[in-house]
């Protein structure tokens, strides 16, 4: 085979890295003077460019309008433009300026202005201008803007309804608006220094803020309170000074500062205990019959105790009943705390000293929790004296010889005794009650010889006018007779009684003897 070999020297190395290090060079150098070319030039004839972005930065701007953008504090991004025209032309979008088409072009606000704002865009690249053949120049524009600015502060501080003045160091006041002059006006000040307004007004109440003030002001002799609420800036010596209406707020402060001083009489004066737990479960509120009742001092609950503090000293006083166990108790604790939440906590507590409390559980707004406890001793003790009198009445009725039966006033069977059911064949187990007038009279009558008593009594039974006690006698189909005795009972009532007769008992016990 026949080889060629091909050998570069040093020399030819440096001089194609050096080529070829100048042609990128030069390139690069083309294109960058080629982009401020763009950016630089004028889009068409009598535009005047103000910024020009590429990418979305801003990459050049003209030098009057810089510094006007450095002078309002701008922090160099494309989105805070759109203040510095939306004031003069209408219908900018949100996001502008990147939000804007190809070509863009926005009227101004003002007819007798003829100069409009055009946004140029191609592919990456954005250019904002002022076209038209009004003032284009750049000092135009941002005089318009002062211009604005000093209108627009003018037209906030005049519909201010809130005072606002500044004062110097000297306590002159140097500026005010419209609503700090109506009330000097409205108090007959003289329009001087700061300290002659302020010492006129009744700094009736202190706020824990240092650099805010509470003033009351009352407009004539007879004129409505009303209360301002002064706040004080300090800046190079100057004093700003703030007013704020705060009458409805006082008021509101008033009404529920009444309000609390009602509700905490009220709570003085009921005989039932009352302990409020906030939603850290901390004692917020008590009433003096707290006291009374559990015996715990004032001052430990003035404390604010926690709920596990406050019935733990409860259970040291003996006040609630209280497990073999402690840690069964805690349990306790936590489960009644959890069923006060869901307003399902109610229990009766029988103390040692004979008391028995009622213990509610409620929830309250915010989280908190209310317990309530009744002492309950006079009640349980009527209860039960009244059944005692309960027992003992049946027991009377029961011993008697004679049948009783009671029907309530819609004529239901209610009550009979032992020697009603050994009369009429009943078990000793009980008459069934809840039978009607008819349904008993019925079984009497089948016992008994024909006899319009059972209709009468019928009627008698169910009659809501005024009634009188009255007597009948029936027969048995046994042959035995009954006196029977019919009388009404308060509420309605009607009682009922059998008794043998007194001829047919005494020719009964003879034939015994």
């Amino acid at each position: 085979m026949l080889g060629i070999g091909v050998s570069i020297g040093l020399a030819e190395i440096i001089l194609i890295s050096v080529v070829s290090l100048a042609t990128a060079l030069t390139a690069i150098a083309t294109a960058h003077l080629i982009r401020r070319y763009w950016l630089h030039q004028k889009p068409h004839a009598g535009d005047v460019p103000l910024i020009s972005l590429s990418g979305g930065r801003v990459v050049s701007f003209h030098p009057d309008f810089r510094d006007f953008l450095n002078q309002r504090g701008w922090d160099k991004s494309p989105e805070s433009l759109r203040p510095f025209f939306a004031f003069r032309f209408r219908g900018l979008p949100n996001g502008f300026p990147d939000t804007c088409d190809d070509h863009s072009d926005f009227a101004p606000r003002m007819s007798e202005d003829e100069v409009h704002l055009v946004v140029r865009r191609s592919e990456d690249n954005l250019t904002i201008s002022l076209a038209g053949r009004g003032q284009t120049d750049v000092a135009a524009h941002v005089t318009r803007y002062r211009d604005y600015a000093k209108w627009l502060t003018k037209w906030v501080s005049r519909s201010e309804q809130n005072p606002i003045w500044v004062t110097d160091k000297d306590g002159q006041v140097i500026w005010a608006n419209r609503a700090y002059k109506k009330l000097i006006h409205a108090l007959k000040i003289q329009d001087g220094t700061d300290g002659t307004l302020l010492s006129e007004l009744d700094a009736g109440r202190s706020l824990p803020d240092r650099e805010q003030r509470r003033f009351r002001v009352t407009v004539g002799d007879d004129g409505p309170e009303r209360w301002i609420d002064v706040s004080e800036t300090i800046e190079h010596d100057f004093h700003l000074y703030h007013a704020t209406d705060v009458t409805a707020v006082v008021q509101a402060e008033t009404a529920q500062h009444a309000f609390v001083q009602t509700l905490t009489k009220t709570f003085a004066q009921l005989s039932i205990g009352l302990a409020i737990f906030d939603r850290k479960r901390q004692l917020a509120l008590f009433n003096p019959a707290l006291v009374d009742l559990t015996g715990l001092p004032p001052d430990f609950l003035s404390g604010r105790p926690g709920y596990l503090s406050f019935f733990d000293k409860l259970r040291d006083a003996n006040i609630m009943p209280e497990p073999r166990r402690y840690t069964v108790w805690r349990d306790k604790i936590f489960d009644l705390i959890a069923a006060a939440e869901d307003g399902r906590y109610q229990e009766t507590w029988s103390l040692p000293q004979g008391r028995t409390y009622r213990v509610t559980g409620r929830p309250h707004p915010n989280g908190a929790v209310a317990f309530i406890v009744e002492d309950i001793s006079g009640e349980v003790t009527l209860t039960r004296r009244f059944r005692e009198q309960l027992d003992l009445s049946h027991s009377v009725i029961e011993s008697l010889e004679e049948a009783v039966a009671v029907f309530s006033p819609q004529g239901v069977l209610s009550y009979t005794n032992a020697a009603y059911r050994d009369l009429w064949g009943k078990s000793t187990d009980g008459t069934p009650l809840d039978q009607s007038v008819s349904e008993v009279s019925q079984h009497w009558q089948d016992q008994c010889d024909a006899s319009p008593v059972w209709g009468d009594f019928r009627d008698f039974a169910v009659r809501f006018d005024e009634r009188a006690e009255w007597d009948a006698a029936v027969t048995l189909k046994d042959g035995r007779m009954l006196d029977c005795r019919f009388r009404p009972l308060n509420g309605g009532a009607t009682l009922v009684t059998f008794r043998q007769c007194q001829t047919q008992r005494q020719m009964a016990l003879a034939g015994t003897l």
